[in-house]
């Protein structure tokens, strides 16, 4: 299978200073895939140097990963920023709504259970502290398993409901989150970036 080229990123170190305000345009698709690749690195012809993604996991050490995950909210959902910004919502749902998100998992684990099948083999928390792991730069390994779980969390709760965010207001309302069939769709793209990555085409 013929694999799409890829060109390696061409930040800066000192480009990384845009991650503390907004960025250039010029430079947006360069930050958001150096930022990707510095907790997901990938194929080496696409790699970044050493010392941007040592700047990168400094920032993320010294700042959280919100900062870094803005340079993502652009990215397609085909592409290793797209995949991390999908995630980094995901995340941060189970993180902020805890009560609608254990709703939502105990009502689905008691319809599995009805059916005579059994529970999803991790819990909300579980899956929020994985993406944890990854947004400290440590999540690489288990990367493509990581994505298919949370494909299958997202469509498991999506099956009870799949408006995933209520609010234009809410503070995770995003073109991602406020789609119609959110949680579905989102789990779509999950599913196909997990096959992607293992197939070394997710960039």
């Amino acid at each position: 299978m013929n694999k799409r080229p890829r060109r390696p990123a061409q930040i800066d170190p000192e480009q990384v200073e845009y991650l503390t305000g907004e960025p250039d345009p010029a430079h947006s698709s360069e930050i958001a895939h150096a930022s990707a690749q510095a907790l997901i690195p990938t194929d080496s012809r696409q790699s970044i140097d050493d010392d941007v993604r040592a700047r990168i996991l400094e920032l993320i050490h010294e700042e959280g990963i919100d900062l870094i995950a803005e340079s993502w909210v652009r990215s397609p959902s085909d592409t290793l920023g797209g995949v991390l910004w999908r995630g980094y919502l995901l995340k941060e749902w189970i993180r902020r709504e805890p009560s609608d998100v254990e709703q939502r998992f105990a009502a689905g684990s008691a319809m599995l259970a009805e059916a005579g099948k059994g529970a999803p083999p991790w819990t909300p928390d579980e899956i929020k502290n994985r993406w944890d792991v990854v947004f400290e730069g440590k999540g690489s390994e288990g990367f493509q398993e990581l994505l298919r779980d949370s494909a299958y969390f997202a469509q498991f709760l999506g099956d009870l409901d799949p408006v995933w965010i209520a609010s234009d207001n809410h503070e995770l309302a995003t073109e991602v989150t406020r789609r119609n069939n959110a949680l579905h769709e989102t789990a779509k793209e999950m599913s196909v970036g997990s096959v992607a990555f293992g197939e070394g085409r997710l960039d």
